[in-house]
């Protein structure tokens, strides 16, 4: 079997440039090991998310891509028992909030992708204050002024905030020799903004992973925020329906299809070696377990696991390579979560639920209550007991609303980023079970639902991201073996960087098949041309209808 581009690894990032190639003219074989599609983005049902938990957990001999698996998920343990209707969950491996202005947006119009999928928004971000309440995060100046709590005084700070963040800050003199400098020391000097306000901006409106975030990406992070409120809604973030990433992944492989690329899952890679130039045209050859038929191809793009026993992927190694740790947790509960916050932060009346003291005095305990269907709840350092002091930790709630769960179910995603070397001697359970408790009581309380919310059935687990390989310059030596690195570690983050690399790839292996005589054997409109008279002009070509095969 004879392609110019071999893509292993059927995650966002190499889905995405697997569509890009295909739809450039390029022969595509796109192979993954896994019986699914997404890769280390993949949705799954409860019960493939229990095998892939077993597989990864197990001891017995494995091929290359799983042995190098388990080396990057490690303390797996989960409890409970599967609930009914397990097939009907869509559970993420890797859980996100999409902007709704970004890199992935413009790849899904322009690829005709967003056609294959679905998204509902993000209804609340709120910031954990203590057991059963939250506090709200302004996403917008109406916000602002809606808020009793704050004065005048701190109103007036915080706008000018909001105004300086949304727009083009740059060159702006608050911003000049400042950009390096701690987020939170930034705030506190050049606004003049109390610490509760700049826990609010830091870790959930910039969605900072810890106090020593730099000035200038955060405020990145913000002004996407601000710019994509309104565009599809109220909120500023989407979430994809049936699991996010993985499911856009597989949109990408059925548009990488009808372009003519060839899928090949559930096949172990045996091994990946030079191809012989007496007997080959092509650079490299794979031969993939019960196939008989040796794959070859020019240029290799995938994920660092496929790689694990190649000596050649070395020549790609520019710079050191880096890592991080994240400590996940899973959990599917019966009962919604109640953003219970006080009554001075006015909310809206249709979600108003107050209760009030016997006596109907209890002014202090006057509480504002909304059950949240898709959501995330952040939780600041120290501000739990038993918790990080260092790192933030989030949570993405998912229910029916993102056709992630059956009725009356929700999936609960805790993540936290392990930069502290004390975090690393604990298994991903110690340190996540507070966090997973405290969003628990935020459980709806009605008499009728007088019991501890329990989950029906938890996973938790350490991810090692895979080795992030820094990007060659122009004079760079030009590789032929292209490694898809890891994403951002910034919530909000995940899925733009997936699509930035996924370009980045794409232009990549271009470069690479031009500089071997190799050109699409088509243009990007979809006619046959001569090899060597096609240019690759843009990563998607114009749209144009095309019938498609719903049987692909």
């Amino acid at each position: 079997m004879d392609v110019d581009v071999v893509v292993l690894g059927t995650s966002l990032s190499e889905s995405i440039t697997a569509a890009a190639l295909s739809k450039a003219g390029y022969k595509v074989a796109h192979i993954d090991t896994n019986p699914y599609y997404g890769g280390d983005d993949a949705s799954l049902s409860l019960d493939e998310l229990v095998s892939w938990a077993d597989e990864r957990k197990a001891d017995n001999d494995a091929s290359s891509y799983l042995t190098a698996q388990r080396k990057r998920f490690s303390g797996i343990s989960y409890f409970g028992t599967l609930p009914p209707q397990s097939r009907q969950y869509a559970v993420s491996l890797q859980p996100t909030i999409i902007p709704s202005i970004g890199p992935l947006i413009d790849s899904l119009v322009a690829s005709g992708v967003s056609r294959y999928g679905g998204f509902k928004l993000l209804e609340r971000v709120a910031i954990y204050d203590s057991p059963g309440i939250v506090k709200p995060v302004p996403g917008s100046k109406e916000d602002v002024f809606k808020n009793k709590k704050l004065s005048l005084l701190h109103k007036r700070r915080l706008m000018r905030f909001l105004m300086f963040a949304g727009g083009d800050f740059e060159n702006k003199p608050e911003l000049q020799e400042s950009e390096s400098v701690p987020f939170a020391q930034f705030l506190e000097q050049k606004f003049s903004l109390d610490a509760e306000a700049i826990q609010v901006i830091v870790y959930a409106l910039a969605f900072c992973i810890s106090a020593t975030d730099r000035t200038l990406p955060a405020l990145q992070r913000i002004r996407r925020y601000l710019r994509s409120t309104g565009r599809y809604g109220p909120s500023s973030f989407l979430v994809g329906h049936y699991g996010g990433l993985g499911e856009i992944a597989q949109g990408f492989c059925r548009t990488s299809a009808v372009g003519g690329a060839i899928y090949i899952l559930r096949r172990p890679i045996l091994s990946i070696a030079s191809a012989p130039s007496e007997t080959s045209s092509r650079k490299y050859t794979l031969q993939l377990e019960d196939l008989q038929e040796q794959l070859q191809g020019d240029v290799l793009v995938g994920a660092s696991d496929y790689f694990q026993d190649d000596n050649t992927t070395q020549e790609n190694v520019v710079g050191e390579a880096t890592s991080c740790s994240l400590a996940r947790c899973i959990a599917i509960i019966d009962r919604p979560i109640n953003f219970s916050v006080s009554s001075s932060n006015e909310q809206p009346s249709e979600t108003r639920d107050i209760s009030v003291d016997e006596d109907g005095s209890g002014a202090d305990s006057l509480e504002v209550a909304s059950e949240v269907d898709t959501a995330t709840l952040i939780f600041p350092p120290s501000s739990l007991e038993g918790g990080s002091s260092t790192v933030s930790v989030s949570v993405l709630i998912t229910g029916e609303g993102s056709q992630s769960a059956p009725r009356g179910k929700w999936i609960l995603y805790i993540t936290m980023p392990l930069i502290d070397e004390q975090d690393t001697t604990e298994t991903a359970e110690q340190l996540l079970r507070p966090y997973l408790n405290a969003t628990l009581s935020l459980g709806s309380r009605s008499p009728e639902m007088s019991a501890a919310l329990e989950p029906l059935f938890t996973l938790f687990y350490t991810q090692l991201t895979p080795r992030n390989y820094s990007t060659p310059g122009d004079a760079e030596p030009l590789s032929s073996i292209i490694h898809s690195g890891s994403y951002a570690a910034y919530l909000p983050e995940i899925a733009d960087s997936a699509s930035i690399n996924a370009e980045k790839m794409f232009w990549r292996a271009v470069k690479a098949l031009k500089a071997l005589g190799k050109y699409p054997q088509r243009s990007q409109e979809g006619e046959e041309e001569k090899a060597g008279e096609v240019e690759v002009e843009s990563m998607w070509p114009p749209l144009e209808y095309v019938e498609d095969n719903d049987d692909w």
